[in-house]
């Protein structure tokens, strides 16, 4: 269980220090409030498809529905809170963590090159998680 919920973290994190929220936020809003994929898509201008890939992604990493429902909603605010590390620039993405252009994929960037970091965070985030399932 413990594996799972690093795991789905570690995606997230990763999601939200490259930049994307709409994942993030998407997941938010289909696991926690009910939207649909499709209500998503036109919301955030992004394939049905591609959404529901990220929300496949997600559950398979839980190991099922109400895990990943437990993680994003506990999760969610700090996750939100969390400043990107990768930003587009005019011709690619700049890194503010090492002070570089992005030559790959910011996600593959920031998962070869920051694992220190995501490991951070994630070990913060599971902090939380755990500290908010207490009664």
């Amino acid at each position: 269980m413990a594996e799972n919920i690093s795991e789905t973290l570690r995606y997230l994190v990763i999601k939200v220090l490259a930049g994307d929220f709409v994942t993030l936020h998407s997941l938010k809003e289909y696991l926690i409030d009910g939207e649909s994929p499709s209500a998503l898509s036109y919301k955030y201008k992004v394939g049905k498809f591609k959404l529901r890939g990220y929300i496949q992604r997600v559950l398979e990493k839980a190991g099922n529905y109400r895990v990943a429902q437990y993680i994003v909603k506990t999760s969610y605010a700090y996750l939100s809170s969390l400043t990107p590390v990768v930003v587009k620039v005019p011709g690619g993405y700049y890194c503010t963590a090492c002070e570089k252009p992005v030559a790959m994929n910011p996600e593959r960037h920031i998962r070869l090159e920051h694992k220190d970091l995501v490991n951070r965070i994630i070990a913060e985030c599971v902090r939380v998680v755990v500290k908010r399932s207490e009664p």
